[in-house]
């Protein structure tokens, strides 16, 4: 019963927080902001990769993916990833874990953190605020990634997994 008043509240969460995450999507701005926010951003940790994938979605709005990935004599090791199979569901994987739009200084939108699991019966997933303000370093295209938990919190909730204050490098577009 408990994990069904989990997955409940879950969804109902997801069904508004994807209608606020699309809030700036018609800004006059968005264009050149997701055209800024849009490819492959990495964050180097020692021998470990943070890497996340924003695109572009029909409906005009930035959608993304996020991995940690260890790297060793040159072999890439998944340590979790966003875009992962739903467990007894063959050939379904998880929705995009990054939702938002384009603003004056980035993106905003919301973050999936699916990364852990905390019962292998219910996959457990903490929603939270993202943040990308895009800057220039130099020739590379970079971006402050600020996650932060909204106003409302539940007590019991799941801590984060994913990094929450780092500064992303755009590797791709």
């Amino acid at each position: 019963m408990k994990y069904l008043i989990k997955i409940t509240f879950m969804l109902c969460f997801l069904s508004i927080t994807s209608i606020n995450a699309n809030e700036n999507v018609n800004d006059s701005n968005f264009s050149n902001q997701s055209t800024l926010i849009e490819g492959t951003w990495e964050w180097h940790n020692g021998n470990r990769i943070f890497r996340v994938i924003i695109f572009r979605v029909d409906t005009g709005g930035l959608q993304g993916h996020f991995e940690m990935v260890e790297v060793n004599n040159g072999v890439q090791t998944t340590i979790y990833k966003s875009d992962k199979k739903v467990l007894g569901l063959d050939g379904t994987h998880y929705p995009p874990a990054i939702r938002g739009g384009g603003n004056d200084e980035g993106f905003t939108g919301r973050i999936m953190d699916n990364s852990i699991e905390y019962d292998p019966n219910v996959k457990e997933m903490v929603e939270a605020r993202l943040e990308m303000k895009i800057f220039a370093s130099g020739n590379l295209t970079k971006a402050s990634w600020k996650v932060k938990f909204y106003d409302l919190v539940p007590v019991n909730r799941a801590p984060l997994n994913i990094p929450t204050d780092i500064v992303l490098t755009r590797v791709s577009l």
